[in-house]
């Protein structure tokens, strides 16, 4: 799973981003292009796993619509690249999107060049006026991939359940940042059905500042934290 889903975006699928904005979003996000963070994962144990590097690129706003384009790097354990791309989000009208293709790595897609590829997606919403107890639209992406005469993978990523559980004070090596927590779950289908929870807290003018992923038994498999920023 890790050859096709982001390291970077399979935990850090909940950012909201801002900078030249349209007049009714909201910053969950730095508002500088060029502004960079930094997330670090650790196992259920406290060990490090990876890190991933995130830049604010393009900043883009036409009319009432303002675009992100954020390139990252994500990197092992030992600070070794491992992936690279950019992911993409917008707001108008109120609604922040997450780009649901954001899952896919680019280095996926090009082991899939020459074959024909089908997506569907249907991005994740922030609205501007979170408040606890709100309920989200669910989000997800299918993707199907084949070669003349042969399916080559068929992939369906559900992320439902989303809900607005509390406002807490979160500090990491970061600082101390007050979040709103959410909840949800995330059903991935291949070969087979693996179905996880998620538990994000997010900031305004910050992101993500941590993330905790369960298995389908409530136990914990590892989080991330947001280790450093600069604007």
């Amino acid at each position: 799973m890790k050859t096709i889903v982001t390291y970077s975006f399979a935990l850090f699928m909940l950012f909201l981003f801002s900078g030249a904005l349209a007049q009714d979003c909201v910053p969950y996000y730095s508002a500088k292009q060029g502004s960079v963070r930094e997330m670090t994962s650790y196992d259920k144990k406290n060990k490090v796993t990876g890190s991933s590097v995130q830049t604010v690129k393009e900043i883009k706003t036409s009319g009432a619509k303002t675009e992100w384009t954020i390139g990252t790097v994500s990197k092992d354990e030992k600070g070794k690249e491992v992936s690279s791309g950019d992911l993409h989000m917008s707001c108008e009208g109120g609604i922040f999107k997450m780009d649901m293709k954001n899952f896919i790595s680019e280095e996926t897609m090009k082991s899939f060049e020459g074959m024909e590829i089908t997506m569907d997606a249907t991005d994740l919403d922030y609205p501007a006026d979170l408040s606890v107890g709100q309920a989200l639209k669910d989000g997800s992406l299918s993707i199907k991939v084949t070669s003349p005469g042969m399916s080559m993978m068929n992939m369906v990523i559900k992320i439902y359940d989303r809900k607005v559980v509390a406002q807490e004070d979160v500090t990491t090596p970061a600082g101390t940042f007050k979040c709103f927590k959410m909840t949800s779950t995330i059903e991935t289908k291949t070969m087979f059905t693996v179905v996880a929870k998620s538990t994000e807290w997010i900031a305004v003018k910050v992101g993500i500042v941590k993330s905790e992923t369960y298995d389908k038994n409530g136990k914990l498999m590892g989080y991330m934290l947001l280790t450093a920023m600069k604007e």
